[in-house]
This record gives structure tokens, C-alpha cells and sequence, in this order.
């Protein structure tokens, strides 16, 4: 990093000023694009043992029973699948069949605007008609019931996760304080709310899909990136401040050295979160999560943006305050001294 980029503070904060402010004007009128969760919707189960999915048809013949339910009672289902290894609510465990790894669900989804009485008609016509069928005789057994479903259950989760990862972040900068001084910490600070703004503001404004709950943790998750990546500087920061040459060295040469000496490791530390991120992403590319986690892409990106322009730049005005706050200590305490000598 040369002495240029140190010099152009003001250009680092007005992109990121502009950026964020953009963001929230969009995420007051129009929120996130919350793509990916799905919509209210309603289910009717219809849960069934391993004696029904052997018998001749019994399967086959469940399903048409329970449309023939939905049909008179005038509602139709959105989607119909078949889950294995599934409990239900009740044992199903008759003639000494047991329903622990053995029981079969048949779950079809409605939208959530089917009203519960219609459902409730449905899931009493189904019953009946399922005891009166000859194919369901003993030993075989169903259970039917519906529910609502209104949130992602990861939601819950992600809620937990960006709490999780804020205090993280919170820990992360007041060991910087205790360690390294309060300018680095102040600087560490302001990267990191610029890091998380900046997540938000860009998944605002490129109508990035995401979970309810998902912003949240992208910036969360921004927030302890920076901090680690300015750890990194920190520690270099505090080595430099030990050399014998360090006190003839300005703000911004101090800050420049240390910046060419971490630059390496910043970047490797970066790479080395992206490729946990990725990693993530494909194992879970069989399920709903990958999106999460190849969205986490951008806060890395952010961290990384802030740890090489914005934090540094913004150090080199912080240790120069510091310094001078330092020196003026130094001198009046020189200067009582003296005369604490004089009048001895």
C-alpha cells in the first residue's frame, strides 16, 4: 500500500457515505427482497406406517381418498410429497408394528388463505373415508392433521446467529482497546459499522434474495471480519510502536510501513474466510441454506474493502491525534517536572 491511498480518506468515506445512504432509502421504501422465505401457507398430513406403503396400492389409494376429501370440500392443494423416516404425533404401532423409524408422511401443501374449516371438512372426510376402505384395515394405521406454517424455521436461527456474532464482534473490539490502545479501537469501531452498513445497504440495493432474519447476520458477520482483518494491523501497529525508529516516523509513514507488512496477511485471511464461506455454501447445496451462505460472500468483501482503504486511512488521522495528545502529555509532564526540581 502506498502513501496515495492514506492520503484519500475523504474519497473512502464519501463512496461508503454514498453507498449507505442509498441503502437506506431503499430499505425504507422497499425493505429487502425477502425471496427466499416462503409464503404463509397451510399443510394437512396424513401420516401413515410401513404397513400401508407394503400393501397392495395403499399408498396410491391414500392419496386419491384424501382428494377426493379436498375436492368436496372445494379446495385444492399447491404441492404433494411423500416423506420417509418421519414420527407422528400419535404411535402407530398396531398388531405390533412400531412406528419409531418406520412411519411414512404424506404432507400436501395449500396457500395460507384456505380457511381451517374447510381443512377441518377435508381432514373429517379423509378419516372416514380412510376407515371405511378395505385396504386400511388392521394392521394398518393413519394419522391426519394441518397446520399452519407462516416462518423459515432457520429464521429463528439466523435471529440467534447475528446476536451470536454481534457480541463477537463487541468482544473483538474492546480486547483491541484493553491491548492496543483506544485509537486503534475507535478505528476498529467505525470500520466495523461502516462494514455492517454497508452489507445492509448493498443487499438493499442489488435486490440481493435473502431470509427475513438474513440481513442481520450478513452484517454481523461484516462486523467480526473487519475486526479481525484490523486485528491483524493492530498487532503489527503495536510491534512498530516498539522499534527505537518508530518515534521519528510521522502518522501516516507509521501507518503506511505497517500497512505494506500486513497487506500479505490481511489478504490470506481474507481468502481463508471466503473459501470457509464457499465450503459452506456446497455442502449445503442440497438444502435451503446455500443461498445463505453464498450471500456471506459480501461481507467478507466488505471487511476486506474496509481493512485496505477506509481503516487505514482513517488510522492515520486517529494516531496523529493520539500522538499529539501523547507529546502534550509528555511535555507537561517534562514541564512539572522541571519545576518540581527548581523548587527543590
Amino acid at each position: 500500500m502506498n502513501n496515495k491511498r492514506l492520503q484519500l480518506l475523504p474519497l473512502w468515506a464519501a463512496i461508503s457515505a454514498v453507498i449507505i445512504i442509498a441503502g437506506i432509502v431503499l430499505m425504507a421504501l422497499l425493505g429487502f427482497n425477502t425471496a427466499l422465505d416462503k409464503p404463509s401457507a397451510k399443510t394437512f398430513d396424513v401420516y401413515y406406517n410401513v404397513v400401508v406403503d407394503l400393501s397392495e396400492g395403499g399408498e396410491d389409494k391414500l392419496k386419491d381418498l384424501c382428494e377426493d376429501a379436498f375436492a368436496e370440500a372445494g379446495i385444492s392443494y399447491e404441492q404433494a410429497e411423500v416423506l420417509e423416516g418421519q414420527t407422528a404425533p400419535v404411535s402407530l404401532n398396531q398388531s405390533g408394528f412400531s412406528s419409531t423409524g418406520t412411519d411414512f408422511l404424506l404432507r400436501y401443501t395449500f396457500a395460507g388463505d384456505v380457511s381451517d374449516e374447510k381443512l377441518a371438512s377435508a381432514k373429517a372426510a379423509a378419516e372416514a373415508a380412510i376407515d371405511g376402505d378395505e385396504v386400511f384395515l388392521t394392521p394398518a394405521e393413519t394419522y391426519v392433521s394441518f397446520d399452519t406454517v407462516t416462518l423459515q424455521p432457520m429464521n429463528e436461527a439466523m435471529w440467534r446467529g447475528a446476536v451470536g456474532v454481534a457480541v463477537a464482534a463487541v468482544v473483538a473490539l474492546i480486547y483491541v482497546a484493553i491491548r492496543f490502545g483506544l485509537g486503534c479501537a475507535l478505528t476498529g469501531l467505525v470500520a466495523c459499522v461502516n462494514d455492517a452498513f454497508l452489507t445492509l445497504a448493498v443487499l438493499a440495493i442489488a435486490r440481493i434474495p435473502v431470509y427475513a432474519f438474513a440481513p442481520m447476520l450478513y452484517a454481523a458477520i461484516a462486523a467480526v471480519v473487519s475486526a479481525v482483518l484490523w486485528l491483524v494491523r493492530c498487532m503489527k501497529l503495536r510491534d512498530a510502536a516498539k522499534e527505537p525508529s518508530a518515534g521519528a516516523l510521522s502518522a501516516e509513514e507509521s501507518v503506511a510501513q505497517v500497512c505494506r507488512e500486513t497487506d500479505k496477511t490481511v489478504w490470506l485471511a481474507a481468502g481463508l474466510t471466503l473459501a470457509v464461506v464457499l465450503v459452506a455454501a456446497l455442502c449445503t447445496l442440497a438444502t435451503g441454506a446455500m443461498p445463505v451462505f453464498a450471500a456471506a460472500l459480501l461481507p467478507v468483501a466488505a471487511g476486506l474493502y474496509s481493512s485496505m482503504l477506509l481503516a487505514p486511512a482513517l488510522h492515520v488521522k486517529v494516531k496523529a491525534k493520539f500522538d499529539a495528545m501523547k507529546k502534550k502529555h509528555v511535555r507537561y509532564e517534562g514541564k512539572k517536572k522541571a519545576k518540581a526540581d527548581a523548587e527543590a
